[in-house]
């Protein structure tokens, strides 16, 4: 009798496990299940080119900066389509592994929902899957006693429970679709689906839905804007669609979406070991909301002959704030007569922008009347102050000098600044990161 797919993806699944000679093999023993999505997600109109395996997938608007590893993504022209997670409880320990799976299982669904929970984005947001695979033994099929409260209620298997819980999350929406199989090995192969709503069919069709509606409505979005480029009353058309509450809070969410993954970016860069203080200049870039929004846009970098600024700020009072961006792996503290003070870079850091104030303090009156006679946009000099952004506690702290400590000690030097603050990557990405949170929650 000739094997439907599926049962195939399976049986192929336990061939590669029980042929696995090393511990790597072991770990791409549900390559035949990858493969099978990769067939059903291809035949819903994925280009293969557009699917990546254990890829790290950026969700800006999650609970943390950190990317997590999905066992396969789609990703269509920058668009995410799918992310399928691939779960396996194989063995006679699954009473000691099932809990584990299911806070990981929950616990990814909600990151990855809580990107796409505003109303605005949620038709773009990806078919999320997911693929549990259990082994049909003697433990797994036991009914548990009742009375057993580390296992739950009595009176069901592992098995049972299993099936209960992924019902469940599909019904709250934390999954779009799961496709839950239990399997014994070969010689005696077996692989049923206990569930109809779980099944393969259903998840396959589940898929083909949500990707016909994500392109739908990235076709008429794209389409949207080559009509609006083709409008020579284009701000008109704008101002129209935001003068509406709906169009208005559509468009904010937009800003909010892009800038969330601004931060996500930055927020990355930060604790990668390689990365430089040019490189994080160049991810900021135009990006000056992330210092606040108190700015109304950046000055020329060089105003003082000799002098160039990183990021010139213009206030909206038309003072003049100084950023200067140092590498997120600069030391930040040292340990000096059993206390900790600052290290030297941060001191430096600190007194270059002290430079720059004092020269734009005995030149501002000057600067101020060429530039008026240039007709050039004048600031306050007088007024400059300065921020130095600089390393990453997370970085920096270590067995001895924990990342609390390093923050205080943070704290307790900006006491004694006037004019100049120093401020971690982790206070810059961390602030911004709660700014678009209240923002995304006034939307709401």
């Amino acid at each position: 009798m000739t094997e439907d797919p599926p049962t195939r993806a399976i049986r192929a699944f336990w061939e590669n496990r029980q042929g696995a000679v090393t511990e790597h093999r072991l770990l791409h023993s549900d390559a035949a299940i990858t493969d099978l999505m990769t067939e059903m997600l291809v035949e819903h109109g994925i280009s293969q080119n557009a699917i990546q395996y254990d890829k790290a997938l950026s969700l800006p608007g999650g609970y943390g900066p950190t990317s997590r590893r999905w066992d396969l993504i789609a990703v269509d022209d920058e668009l995410p389509i799918a992310a399928i997670e691939i779960k396996t409880l194989i063995g006679r320990s699954i009473g000691n592994n099932l809990r584990n799976r299911q806070e990981e299982i929950v616990g990814a669904a909600t990151d990855f929902n809580r990107t796409y929970r505003l109303p605005q984005i949620q038709e773009v947001k990806p078919f999320l899957g997911l693929v549990m695979v259990v082994e049909d033994n003697e433990v797994t099929a036991r009914l548990l006693p009742n009375g057993d409260m580390s296992a739950g209620s009595g009176g069901s298997s592992h098995q049972d429970r299993v099936q209960t819980f992924l019902g469940r999350i599909v019904k709250d929406g934390l999954y779009d679709a799961v496709w839950f199989v239990i399997t014994a090995p070969p010689p005696n192969f077996t692989a049923r689906e206990p569930d109809d709503g779980l099944s393969f069919e259903h998840f396959s069709r589940t898929a083909a839905q949500r990707i016909q509606q994500i392109r739908a409505a990235d076709d008429a979005a794209t389409s949207f804007g080559k009509t609006l480029a083709d409008r020579a009353d284009i701000e008109d058309i704008l101002s129209g669609i935001t003068s509406t509450p709906r169009g208005l809070s559509a468009a904010e969410a937009s800003v909010i979406q892009r800038q969330r993954m601004v931060v996500t970016e930055l927020q990355r860069l930060a604790v990668e070991p390689k990365t430089t203080e040019t490189a994080m200049q160049a991810a900021i870039g135009k990006n000056y909301w992330v210092f606040g929004g108190q700015y109304i846009g950046m000055a020329q970098r060089s105003l003082v002959p000799l002098d160039q600024y990183d990021i010139p700020l213009i206030c909206a009072d038309g003072s003049l704030h100084i950023v200067e961006l140092k590498g997120p792996g600069a030391r930040l503290v040292r340990e000096h007569r059993g206390s900790l003070i600052v290290a030297d870079e941060v001191h430096e850091a600190v007194s270059q922008c002290l430079n720059y104030l004092r020269s734009l303090d005995e030149t501002g009156a000057t600067l101020q009347t060429l530039r008026h006679n240039e007709g050039r946009p004048t600031y306050d000099f007088r007024r400059s102050r300065a921020t130095v952004i600089i390393g990453h506690p997370a970085r920096s702290a270590t067995a001895e000098i924990s990342r609390t400590r390093i923050e205080q000690t943070i704290r307790s030097y900006n006491a004694h600044l006037s004019r100049i603050q120093v401020l971690t990557y982790a206070d810059l990405l961390d602030g911004a990161e709660r700014a678009l949170r209240f923002e995304e929650e006034s939307l709401g």
